[in-house]
This record gives C-alpha cells, sequence and structure tokens, in this order.
C-alpha cells in the first residue's frame, strides 16, 4: 500500500456515535472519485461522508461511490460527476446508468430557474415548485434553441409518449412541445394552445403542431397537420381545418 493510497483510507474514516458505542467504518474510495469527492469538499462538503466502497457498475464500464448526500460516478471516457438531491432521486427511479440517460456528464448547475444534470441521454431538471423531470431529444433541443427556461420555463412532467405512441411531448410552465420523426419539434403556448388543448391535443381534427406560433397579419397562428389555430385579442382563438380536394 502506497502512502496516497494509506492517506486516502485514514481520509475516509468516519464515526457513528451512538450512547452505546462508537464504531468507526472506514471505505474505499479513491483515484478519480476520491479527487473529485475532495474536490468537493470531502466529509466537510455537501456530499458527506461514504456509504460504500467503490464499487464496479453493473455494465462494467464504470465505478461509483454512494455519500450521505449523494453520489459521484465515473467512468474513462466522461471522467467524475457527482449527482444528489431530487436530481439523483429522479435519476434512481429511471434506472440510474442503465436508463436512457445513461451515465452523468455534468456535476449538479444552476440557472435562474432551478437546477439540472447533465446525462449522455438527456437532462434532468428540478425547481422547489415543480419537481425534479427528465428531458431528452429534439424535444430538449427544441427548448434549449427557444431560449430554455426564459421561454417556455421549466418541464412540469417528463417526457412522454403520445397516446398513440408516434410521438413525444413535455408539458412546460408556460407551453407545450411535441415531437414527431416527420412534423419534428414544435412549440405550442398561451391561448393557441389552450384552443388546441381542447380539442383534444393532437388527437383531435388538427393533429400534431407543424410550426411553431408565428405572427400572420395582425394574428398570431401556429399550424397543425390538418388545419390551424390563429388568435387576436379581437377575435380570440379561432380553429380552422385544411381542406383536401381531389
Amino acid at each position: 500500500m502506497t502512502s496516497r493510497t494509506r492517506l486516502t483510507v485514514l481520509t475516509l474514516a468516519f464515526c457513528v456515535c451512538t450512547s452505546i458505542a462508537t464504531i468507526v467504518l472506514a471505505f474505499d474510495v479513491h483515484g478519480a472519485i476520491a479527487q473529485k469527492w475532495q474536490s468537493l469538499g470531502g466529509v466537510g462538503g455537501f456530499l458527506g461522508a461514504p456509504l460504500t466502497n467503490e464499487t464496479p457498475t453493473p455494465d462494467g464500464v464504470g465505478r461509483f461511490n454512494h455519500f450521505v448526500g449523494g453520489s459521484i460516478y465515473w467512468t474513462p471516457a466522461l471522467g467524475a460527476h457527482e449527482v444528489h438531491g431530487q436530481i439523483r432521486n429522479k435519476w434512481e427511479s429511471l434506472g440510474w446508468e442503465r436508463s436512457f440517460l445513461g451515465y452523468p456528464i455534468s456535476d449538479e448547475l444552476g440557472d435562474a430557474r432551478g437546477r439540472f444534470s447533465n446525462f449522455q441521454g438527456g437532462t434532468i431538471y428540478w425547481a422547489g415548485d415543480i419537481g425534479a423531470h427528465s428531458m431528452y431529444g429534439p424535444v430538449r433541443a427544441k427548448w434549449q434553441a427557444l431560449g430554455g427556461a426564459a421561454f417556455l420555463g421549466y418541464p412540469i412532467q417528463d417526457e412522454l409518449l403520445t397516446p398513440d405512441q408516434h410521438g413525444h411531448y413535455v408539458h412546460f410552465e408556460r407551453g407545450s412541445i411535441y415531437w414527431t420523426p416527420e412534423t419534428g419539434a414544435h412549440e405550442v403556448h398561451g391561448q393557441i394552445r389552450n384552443k388546441w388543448e381542447r380539442l383534444s391535443w393532437e388527437r383531435g381534427a388538427l393533429g400534431y403542431p407543424i410550426s411553431d406560433e408565428f405572427q400572420d397579419g395582425t394574428y398570431r397562428r401556429s399550424n397543425f397537420q390538418h388545419g390551424s389555430i390563429r388568435w387576436s385579442a379581437d377575435t380570440g382563438a379561432v380553429a380552422s381545418r385544411s381542406v383536401k380536394i381531389d
């Protein structure tokens, strides 16, 4: 055992004190995970003391340690990243690194609305009043292209399949994004979204959105597979269906 290894092991000793006895537990944390943990404050940081030895992941690709306040996961390609709090709980509920999200590729980050962690296959977003929700693929890319939380807000649900199993969607604080392979990803918000909802979303006569909302003369408008919805302050939201003439 090298002096570096001994120092690491000694650093990892901590006490659990009870009225009966004091038990000293030592766990194996080393290498890149130990370096990440120490950079975050070690035992005195938000992760606190280790609860496990360094353990290989089931797929054999990575390694992890669980701590009192979270976890650190490492792979040779991605490095070591921490996951904690409600974001970690959501990731766990989805199946850890075995899920569609894969391994973390960032530590937890923050913006003006909340907190988020990036993974190989997507992102988990959290805010205190709406909880933690996952998003990925073209829907996430569209949300980011529109300005993220600044426009639509944070997701208020996980990304889901539509009832017909053909598309994906996410509802946000101020709108929705729907995607299918044929139509791509498009946002719907405000009074136009409210009208589309009353018409039964994509299951109704209009189908999926094929455009974002845009200005059309004095109206705001969104186009759908089988028609459109226009809105103005004078008329409210008015739906019209396309007529196919053979």
